[in-house]
C-alpha cells in the first residue's frame, strides 16, 4: 500500500525572515556544528504532523480541513531556542512572540478536525520555526553562543493568510515538500 507522509503547516513567506535565518544557518555551519539546515523554501510552522497515511485518509483529511474557519492574523518571529534542551540540542528554532495564542487556537482546531489521523500527538504544542536539525554534539558551544547572541533578534513579521496540508517525501538530500491543499483564512 502506498503511504503518503503529510503534515499541516503555515509557510514562512517573508523574505526578510528567510534572509536572517539563512545568516544564522551559515554561522552554524561555519562554526563546525554537525547540522542540517532547513531549506529556506521549506521554512514553516507545523500545526500538526500526521505522518504516513494511505491516499484515502489523505482525501478524508483534505475534506475535514476544507471546513476550517479562522481569521487572518500576524505572527512575529523573535529569538532562538533549542529542543529538547541546551545541553542536548537536537533542533534549533526561532520563536513566535506575537500570534502564538492564535497559532495555539489554530492547532486546537486542526487537532479537532484531523487529530484522529496518523501519529498521536501528545507533546505540548509550542509554536516554533525549525531552522536546523542538530545531528551530533560536535561544537555544541557554537549553538550556545548563537542562542545568547540572537536571543532578542527580531526576524520580522508576516500575516498568516492560509493553512496548508503538505506532503513530505524524504530523500537522502532532505525532504521535498509539496502543497496538497491550501485553506484560505478569512
Amino acid at each position: 500500500m502506498n503511504l503518503i507522509r503529510v503534515f499541516v503547516a503555515i509557510d514562512i513567506t517573508n523574505e526578510k525572515i528567510k534572509k536572517l535565518i539563512e545568516g544564522i544557518q551559515r554561522e552554524l555551519l561555519q562554526g563546525g556544528v554537525d547540522a542540517k539546515p532547513v531549506e529556506l523554501e521549506n521554512l514553516h510552522i507545523t500545526l500538526r504532523f500526521i505522518g504516513e497515511v494511505p491516499q484515502a485518509t489523505v482525501n478524508e483529511i483534505m475534506n475535514k480541513l476544507k471546513t476550517l474557519k479562522y481569521t487572518k492574523f500576524k505572527i512575529k518571529i523573535k529569538g532562538l531556542g533549542v529542543f529538547p534542551n541546551p545541553s542536548n540540542p537536537r533542533v534549533l528554532w526561532a520563536g513566535v512572540v506575537e500570534g502564538a495564542k492564535e497559532l495555539a487556537e489554530l492547532h486546537e482546531i486542526v487537532e479537532r478536525l484531523v487529530g484522529k489521523y496518523g501519529i498521536k500527538d501528545d507533546k505540548e504544542f509550542t509554536p516554533h520555526l525549525t531552522i536546523a536539525r542538530i545531528k551530533s554534539g560536535r561544537n555544541k558551544q557554537v549553538i550556545a553562543n548563537l542562542l545568547t547572541k540572537y536571543q532578542d533578534l527580531e526576524f520580522g513579521e508576516q500575516e498568516v493568510v492560509e493553512v496548508k496540508l503538505k506532503r513530505s517525501i524524504l530523500t537522502p538530500r532532505g525532504p521535498i515538500y509539496s502543497d496538497l491543499l491550501s485553506v484560505p483564512l478569512s
